[in-house]
């Protein structure tokens, strides 16, 4: 995931009724979604919930299936544990006709134990979202800290006098330039922080 989806974290929380109808279209933050639940990437998976619109984890792709489909599929007890916290429907079918626990490939006796482990999880979610997005929010807060502070840095005060009609264009766009280049470092920083963020989280999944 690019920085820039770090960098502006909007979280919605909101439980949509079972049974709302979206249009069946493949869309990037679904194909992100489908590679986190078949990877087992649960830290991923909360990172898009919390860095975007929570509305996605009803969404379905062009062949009628979404998250709780691939949750089955995959056997994802976490995935199964948020997507339930969400209320995401299990009684609708893909274009072929088939349920997302139609899509579990092992034995009954190995979908039930799946079903009851995801359960267990399920009152641990609303925890675990609260701290992923506390700790992107502190995040986002010390980017905005560092970039204020590179700002005030590489911005000398210059006395323009009556070049400034002339010539304020060109020494904004040079000042661009060196922003962009002094933001590098920072970029930098932010992917450390969220490989320190993620293994918080796996801390965090390991305990629920």
């Amino acid at each position: 995931m690019r920085v820039s989806t770090w960098a502006i974290v909007t979280l919605f929380y909101a439980y949509l009724p079972t049974g709302a109808s979206y249009e069946w279209q493949d869309t990037p933050i679904l194909t992100d979604t489908w590679k986190a639940i078949s990877d087992g990437d649960f830290n991923t998976l909360l990172a898009l919930v919390v860095s975007h619109d929570s509305d996605f984890v009803h969404h379905r792709s062009a062949d009628g299936r979404g998250p709780m489909w691939w949750a089955y599929e995959f056997s994802n007890p976490s995935a199964l544990a948020l997507l339930q916290h969400f209320k995401v429907t299990e009684s609708e079918t893909d274009v072929s006709g088939l349920l997302p626990s139609d899509t579990f490939t092992g034995s009954e006796d190995a979908r039930l134990r799946l079903v009851a482990d995801a359960k267990q999880r399920v009152p641990g979610i609303p925890v675990m979202l609260q701290q992923f997005a506390d700790k992107l929010e502190e995040m986002k807060q010390q980017q905005a800290e560092r970039f204020d502070d590179d700002a005030a840095f590489s911005s000398p005060i210059v006395d323009m006098g009556d070049q400034e009609d002339d010539y304020g264009d060109d020494e904004y766009d040079d000042d661009e330039d060196e922003d962009e280049d002094e933001q590098n470092p920072a970029a930098e920083d932010i992917s450390a922080k969220i490989a320190a963020l993620k293994a918080k989280a796996q801390e965090m999944k390991d305990e629920v």
